[in-house]
């Protein structure tokens, strides 16, 4: 009888071994497993489409030309993978008259997911419309911050130095903070 009773104990506490820890509800003595630890940093910068908006500055380099003046946007971008993307803008500044900005980047960011950050480099160009057309080229870079369980919002915020591609036209600066909407 004693050998049935100490192979019934030892069956008992060897599969307890093995099933892993079990915390005991409060009614009923009910057991419950407990729940796998959160991941972590975030997947949050994988390939896809994005909406946002933006307000921002432009910021001339010949300051006689026009003063320094805010505005804002919207963007749409498509990422192919979580590295290589491109990038497509729209913004209104209200400088004399309204500079409208028309940009398309290809971005290159580098998702640090431990964090939830992507630093990034973009290079584009584009052309502004303030009572004549101008084209211009331009390179930058930003940060872009997501939060993870909110859907994946992001806040960014960049800068991007223009060229213009005429020698008469002043070059200029533009400087974003906005908001990401990934789909």
């Amino acid at each position: 009888m004693k050998k049935i009773a100490s192979l019934i104990m030892s069956v008992a506490l060897a599969s307890s071994a093995f099933a892993g820890p079990v915390s005991y509800s409060g009614k009923g003595g009910k057991a419950v497993q407990p729940t796998a630890p959160a991941p972590l940093g975030c997947d949050a910068f994988g390939p896809g489409f994005a909406l946002g908006v933006f307000g921002g500055g432009y910021l001339p380099e010949n300051d006689s030309v026009e003063d320094d003046v805010l505005g804002g946007g919207v963007l749409a971008e498509y990422f192919f993978n979580e590295y290589i993307g491109i990038q497509g803008t729209y913004g209104i500044f209200a400088t004399d008259q309204e500079h409208h900005e028309f940009d398309g980047a290809l971005v290159l960011r580098y998702p640090i997911t431990s964090i939830c950050v992507a630093p990034y480099a973009m290079v584009g160009g584009g052309f502004s419309v303030n009572s004549e057309d101008k084209g211009n080229y331009f390179v930058g870079g930003g940060v872009e911050a997501r939060f993870v369980g909110a859907n994946n919002l992001g806040v960014f915020a960049d800068g991007a130095y223009h060229f213009a591609a005429d020698e008469d036209d002043a070059d200029y600066t533009i400087v974003r903070l906005g908001v990401k909407f990934p789909f």
